[in-house]
């Protein structure tokens, strides 16, 4: 805190793969954190489960900002003058049918991530799979990335879903934590 330190998206990484490790132990499914840089959010750590039927990441890939939990949990939490600049640029393309693609919606949803503490992706970049994600945040209280768990429909049910908010909400704060974050309360779970 006191050197006002910046994290390369590589230390995010490594400082991330010890809560991926117990949210894929806790979850059962692959997991992942993103970091959110100049517009785009990115995947930099993942972790996969053991089992025959998982969903692959790949490292380096960029998520789409309206369809992704793992970028719609960092958007609510960027400065305003921030968001409504990537409002105004984003592209709301469709890639599943239920994929979120007005402006107004995604505000509301936006709305909703903001006042629940975590986004769901239900079907809406990949049908078939589901996602939860809850924000990062660094020292000085800005947001810099995201963790979630995925896995197919067939096993993320919307009870795991919400049986896994307790989980992902620790690791997401145990994360921020060791990242300098001290306001925890500020966050609603």
């Amino acid at each position: 805190q006191l050197t006002g330190r910046t994290w390369s998206p590589e230390q995010l990484a490594g400082m991330a793969q010890p809560c991926l490790a117990e949210l894929t132990r806790r979850s059962g499914e692959g997991s992942s954190f993103s970091v959110y840089r100049d517009g785009a959010v990115t995947v930099v750590a993942k972790r996969e489960h053991d089992g025959p039927v998982r969903v692959v990441q790949d490292v380096g890939a960029r998520r789409p900002l309206h369809c992704t939990a793992v970028a719609k949990a960092i958007l609510p939490w960027l400065p305003a003058p921030e968001l409504a600049g990537l409002l105004e640029r984003m592209r709301f393309e469709r890639h599943t049918a239920k994929t979120i693609v007005t402006r107004a919606a995604f505000q509301a949803e936006l709305r909703r991530i903001r006042a629940a503490g975590y986004a769901l992706d239900d079907e809406e970049h990949i049908e078939g799979i589901r996602c939860m994600a809850m924000p990062v945040f660094g020292h000085t209280g800005e947001v810099l990335g995201s963790i979630c768990t995925l896995g197919p429909k067939s096993r993320m049910t919307y009870q795991k879903l919400r049986e896994l908010r307790q989980p992902l909400a620790e690791l997401s704060r145990q994360m921020s934590e060791r990242l300098g974050y001290t306001a925890p309360s500020a966050i609603k779970r």
